[in-house]
């Protein structure tokens, strides 16, 4: 008990006069897709007359309202100085709606994508059906995110080199799901149904098609058929150019 007495005095005394010192520098750090003025700006601490009134937990509440922001810790190093530790969301995708680009990060919540985001060189999902798009709103129990979501994860666990080359995950407004990667010239037709286990097959299928001249004359690759893979070819002959 005389030790946790102990403990709670000096907790109270140190908040106590970290909450009243006089703040004269913050510094920030672990942003990675936005710059820390950004970050300043939208919570209000880039003028420096202005910290006269700031606080420890002042400071962390204005940080983690941004909606990029999942954690903040903010420290007092002493002669005036604030630390600010900022961790931000896992973004996954960047999601197409009415021309409207937006974040969507690993567990399904829809962001704004601000003015001068860096490093967002994630796949893009495209036509998913949805009623109603709501910033900072979690979609866990969208069907069509959920599965473009499955998709993106299970490209970028099996095959990291195919992630990168993975462009756009269409879902054609709930037709059949197609990909497009940027290392082919033709679609992949996943369709509807087992969109983990199609996606998987395609990366199976990769394995041989890689740097194949057939890859010049395709036209799609068609995975919808269980225990198929159907191949689009363009086939060249003197009555000119054929499908098959």
């Amino acid at each position: 008990m005389a030790i946790l007495s102990g403990l709670l005095i000096y907790l109270t005394i140190t908040l106590y006069k970290t909450d009243n010192v006089k703040i004269e520098l913050i510094s920030l750090d672990g942003n990675i897709h936005l710059s820390k003025e950004q970050y300043f700006e939208f919570a209000n601490l880039l003028e420096k007359s202005h910290y006269t009134n700031l606080t420890l937990q002042v400071i962390k509440d204005r940080i983690q309202k941004h909606p990029y922001v999942a954690r903040t810790d903010v420290r007092y190093d002493g002669s005036g100085k604030v630390s600010v530790k900022i961790a931000e969301k896992e973004f996954e995708s960047i999601l197409l709606i009415n021309n409207q680009q937006y974040l969507l990060t690993e567990d399904l919540q829809i962001l704004p994508l601000l003015p001068k985001t860096k490093k967002i060189d994630y796949p893009f999902i495209s036509n998913p059906v949805i009623e109603k798009v709501e910033a900072k709103k979690f979609y866990r129990k969208n069907s069509d995110l959920v599965t473009a979501s499955k998709i993106i994860s299970t490209v970028k666990l099996i095959n990291p080199e195919l992630y990168d080359a993975l462009n756009v995950v269409d879902l054609q407004n709930g037709g059949d799901i197609t990909l497009d990667f940027s290392v082919l010239n033709y679609p992949v037709i996943i369709g509807r149904g087992s969109e983990v286990r199609r996606t998987i097959y395609f990366n199976n299928f990769w394995s041989y098609l890689k740097g194949k001249e057939i890859n010049n004359i395709m036209q799609y690759v068609d995975l919808r058929y269980a225990g198929h893979v159907y191949l689009g070819i363009q086939e060249t002959s003197t009555e000119g150019n054929k499908k098959s």
